[in-house]
């Protein structure tokens, strides 16, 4: 599943509160009010939940256009008094309600660009709209129009088709779209095309982004952060505003749609932490541990410094081999059977164990290489027959695909000399390079590795679903900030991000 989706269907409105129109902001201290316009609501649909389970600051979000006279658009909001202590809009905005001084205007930091794209309802056809003589085309041949009432839709309908000359012959089929996003009437039916910024089309369930309009005519915008005049939780904001603007939330600000703007200054002073946790994760779990480990040292200011192993395996990078030499580490992450081995041995706090994520055995072939069928049993045996050569982990997966999983098939003998065990790298990495044909290894371990494609998973009558865990080891020097941590990753916030690379989340009530 690609990041967007799984952020998408998971994460949107897992924040705590919506607040309505007349509600007024809480005295709680830990509670920050956060204004965002629509454009940026994919990203902060993810990471203020995050930020909430990292911190234990509640957060409470309202949706506010940028611009416009409805009720509900932030400059009426701030007009009629109503309080926050976060902004989040275009910049577009930023001289009308700066000169209306509800703002702190040297707390603004830039967040994000976004550029203008096109959507149709999904499976329907998608008209070529790269080109200029495309676009044109495409808006005449369209039986109805919709834009948003906000920055982009403005500027297309007072400049961009008026100077094309169409806005006489377009304007009786458009729609200016108020209160939702454009893509969701495009999805329901109601509009053939529609136009909005890229960032507010990808999370449309039933709306399929086209494409960007042509760079002749395309504008754009910057998604920016401030603090407002009648802020009450000034700490609470700045502490937010740094954590969005942080290189942690870069990816995923960056997989909403949106181009992350690098910063250079933080609103709240900087110290150097004295709260450290040393971590170490096995591969099926690397790719959501590289998004949240950052992510929750970025939120709460603790200093985590990571290291890799294989599960199993005798190489000297492995988990097993690096704890008999006597490392040490707070935090491991790796598949269950090892870890419950550790704790068995006294080596990990064994009511500390919890199960993250489910994963399930895949195949990868080098990328653009043909993708044989692996569906069924059958299939599988014509695969693993006609490979060239046959690669798997030196981990888990890898060794009971090789002491059970094909001698099961009975053809063990026959592919045994063509198959090569995996130590010490991701099986899609060696596939990658063309050194083995085909791949097998958690899926979870093939998604992040460019040059290789996944094919799809083993038959379901010869899976078997691993578990990815985590504990804390018994020599564990920060035990406190072990347990918060292990929290956040069981959590729903960090769900999103652990589907996204091909695990299934496992979410739990953390009790150790």
């Amino acid at each position: 599943m690609s990041l967007i989706a799984a952020f998408a269907i998971n994460a949107c409105g897992q924040l705590g509160q919506e607040e309505s129109e007349s509600t007024t902001m809480s005295e709680q201290p830990g509670q920050i009010k956060v204004i965002s316009s629509g454009g940026f609501m994919a990203a902060f649909n993810i990471l203020g939940p995050m930020f909430e389970q990292a911190t234990g600051i509640e957060i409470v979000v309202v949706h506010g256009s940028s611009m416009g006279g409805g009720p509900d658009s932030m400059p009426m909001r701030l007009a009629r008094g109503e309080a926050a202590d976060v902004l989040i809009f275009n910049d577009a905005a930023f001289e009308t309600i700066r000169d209306s001084g509800h703002l702190r205007t040297d707390t603004r930091i830039d967040l994000g660009e976004s550029v203008i794209g096109m959507s149709v309802r999904s499976g329907a056809p998608k008209p070529d709209i790269s080109t200029m003589d495309g676009f044109i085309e495409t808006v005449r041949a369209a039986e109805s129009i919709g834009y948003s009432a906000s920055v982009s839709g403005t500027y297309l309908s007072t400049e961009v088709f008026p100077a094309l000359g169409l806005w006489e012959e377009l304007e009786p089929k458009t729609t200016r779209v108020v209160g939702e996003r454009v893509a969701s009437p495009v999805a329901r039916g109601e509009l053939e095309i529609g136009f909005q910024a890229v960032s507010e089309i990808l999370s449309i369930e039933g709306a399929d982004l086209v494409g960007t309009i042509p760079e002749e005519i395309q504008q754009i915008s910057t998604f920016m952060t401030v603090i407002p005049e009648h802020v009450q939780n000034e700490p609470g904001a700045r502490r937010l505003i740094d954590f969005l603007a942080s290189p942690a939330a870069a990816g995923i600000i960056e997989s909403t749609g949106l181009r992350p703007v690098p910063q250079s200054r933080l609103l709240s002073e900087h110290r150097e932490s004295d709260r450290q946790l040393h971590v170490i994760t096995s591969g099926g779990f690397t790719a959501a541990w590289d998004v949240l480990g950052p992510i929750y040292g970025r939120a709460t200011g603790v200093e985590i410094t990571t290291e890799y192993g294989s599960s199993m395996g005798g190489g000297p990078q492995s988990i097993p081999v690096r704890l008999d030499r006597g490392e040490t580490f707070d935090v491991v992450i790796l598949n269950r059977p090892p870890l419950d081995g550790f704790a068995n041995a006294g080596r990990v706090r064994p009511d500390t164990r919890i199960d993250l994520g489910r994963s399930l055995i895949g195949m990868a072939v080098r990328a653009g290489a043909p993708q044989p069928d692996i569906s069924t049993r059958e299939a599988l045996i014509s695969t693993l027959l006609a490979a060239e050569s046959i690669g798997f982990s030196a981990s888990v997966s890898g060794t009971r695909l090789s002491t059970e999983v094909f001698p099961s098939l009975g053809i063990w003998d026959e592919i045994e000399p063509k198959t090569l065990r995996i130590v010490g790298e991701r099986v899609a990495a060696v596939v990658a390079r063309g050194e083995v044909e085909i791949g097998f290894q958690q899926v979870s371990a093939i998604l992040p590795v460019e040059g290789a494609d996944f094919v799809g998973t083993i038959p379901d009558d010869l899976q078997e679903v691993a578990f990815f865990s985590a504990g804390i080891m018994e020599q564990a020097t920060n035990l406190e900030e072990a347990e918060r941590l292990l929290e956040f990753l069981s959590s729903a916030a960090a769900a999103p991000v652990i589907e996204s690379t091909g695990l299934n989340p496992v979410i739990a009530a953390w009790s150790p």
